[in-house]
């Protein structure tokens, strides 16, 4: 009798901790733990139904977390979709099921497993509690184990997810309402929508003048600063003269050494018939010095480089520049006119469907993601090349239609639209590509 008083206790002390339980996973843990107070088991499986209705373990007793993938917690689930039963408390000796089911034993799992539903007295059953032990389960064991699966099929009422794929589609293509739903769903699969994609744009100058290296030397400094207003004629970089310095006087020197060479020779001629052979060579002479001169000067001058047009100037890292060595033809700065803009887009490669001919754009820059501008596509590059995200991408140019242009250097993002499609295309297109990169098709 008291031991019938002690066992009373505990299931109503479980089934209060139960009742009680303020979220899912502490009334898992009273369920697989705590329900040994009351029944001897030595494992214990909660399975609960998913969207899929599949009935999935949750959890396990004296285990914080479940291994999906652990071979015990597939051979229940497995046992529970070939065996379970959806009403009455089943017990199962593993050897014999097993080669029923055709699935091998694990060997840490007790011979002896019970079975019991978990019955929601609103959504029906909603899982599976099953325990594990040496010995089979008595008659008053299982009595106690259908009493709490009513209670705990009570419990789960505030915190099961009730949706279900299965029964969503029954209710909705079955009986009455099929055609009608099927007649929706293919109005719109087959409405017409337009294809666009987003990708990073900047705003480039369009035609802008580029300020290369007249020749090769060092560049000493940069007069003008990023977005700094320049006129024509106004002094822009500054190259390392004094070897261009020392060249020139050099020639200098070697056309005056020439030119009295030549006085001499020409002085001497009248009495000595030597010198007077030597006339034309050493005039030759002053006229190749006179050309090593001009070269030495044009050089000098062009140390200094000078715009030739109005606009803004555009200089990258200009800290940079000082110092560093260039060769003839290489870009230093760019002068542009910050009233002609255009629209620089990377679009990944994935997205290349939507390019086609004079497609619109609408850009939507950082400084102002509420307004958009918009534009239009003028070129694409022919193949695609690394954007400065490392995302190959085909580099697109497209113009600006409105009065006030954007500053040039400004970043944002751009939408690219394309040809219409139905409906079903443009969200199924991604995972299309998807699968089929995949798969290898």
């Amino acid at each position: 009798m008291e031991n019938a008083n002690i066992k009373i206790t505990r299931l109503i002390d479980l089934e209060k901790k139960a009742r009680e339980s303020r979220n899912h996973d502490e009334l898992n843990f009273i369920i697989t733990n705590e329900t040994r107070k009351v029944v001897e088991y030595v494992n214990c499986f909660l399975l609960n139904r998913s969207i899929t209705d599949q009935f999935q373990v949750q959890a396990i007793s004296d285990i914080a977390s479940v291994d999906r993938t652990a071979p015990t917690v597939t051979f229940i689930e497995k046992l529970i979709k070939l065996k379970g039963s959806e009403k009455d408390t089943v017990s199962f000796d593993l050897d014999q099921v097993s080669q029923e089911i055709k699935l091998e034993r694990p060997k840490n799992l007790p011979r002896h497993l019970c079975c019991i539903p978990l019955i929601s007295p609103q959504y029906g059953l909603q899982g599976y509690l099953v325990l594990s032990k040496a010995s089979l389960f008595q008659e008053d064991e299982t009595e106690l184990l259908n009493h709490l699966s009513k209670i705990y099929g009570h419990c789960y009422n505030s915190f099961l997810k009730t949706f279900s794929f299965k029964k969503y589609f029954d209710e909705k293509f079955r009986g009455k309402k099929s055609k009608r739903t099927l007649i929706i769903a293919l109005i719109i699969c087959l409405f017409p929508v337009q294809l666009k994609s987003t990708a990073p744009v900047e705003v480039i100058p369009k035609n802008p003048f580029v300020v290369t290296a007249p020749i090769n030397g060092v560049v000493e400094r940069i007069i003008v600063n990023n977005n700094s207003q320049v006129k024509k004629g106004d002094l822009l970089i500054r190259l390392e003269d004094e070897d261009l310095k020392s060249g020139y006087n050099v020639a200098l020197q070697a056309l005056k050494i020439a030119e009295k060479e030549l006085l001499r020779s020409r002085q001497f001629s009248f009495t000595n018939n030597e010198e007077k052979a030597r006339l034309n060579e050493l005039s030759a002479q002053v006229d190749l010095k006179k050309i090593e001169l001009k070269f030495a000067q044009e050089k000098l001058q062009n140390a200094n480089i000078y715009a030739e047009k109005d606009g803004v100037a555009i200089v990258e890292r200009k800290n940079e520049w000082q110092g560093r060595p260039v060769d003839v033809g290489e870009k230093i700065i760019t002068i542009a006119n910050p009233k002609e803009v255009e629209f620089l887009v990377w679009l990944p490669v994935k997205d290349s469907l939507v390019i086609k001919e004079k497609s619109s754009i609408k850009v939507f820059l950082d400084i102002s993601p509420i307004s958009s501008l918009s534009g239009e596509l003028v070129r694409a590059s022919y193949s695609p090349s690394l954007s400065p995200q490392d995302i190959l991408s085909y580099r697109i140019i497209g113009n600006f239609e409105g009065k006030k242009p954007p500053r040039i250097g400004l970043r944002g993002t751009a939408t690219v639209y394309g040809s219409y499609s139905i409906f079903a295309y443009y969200v199924l297109r991604r995972p299309i590509t998807f699968v089929r990169q995949f798969i290898g098709i």
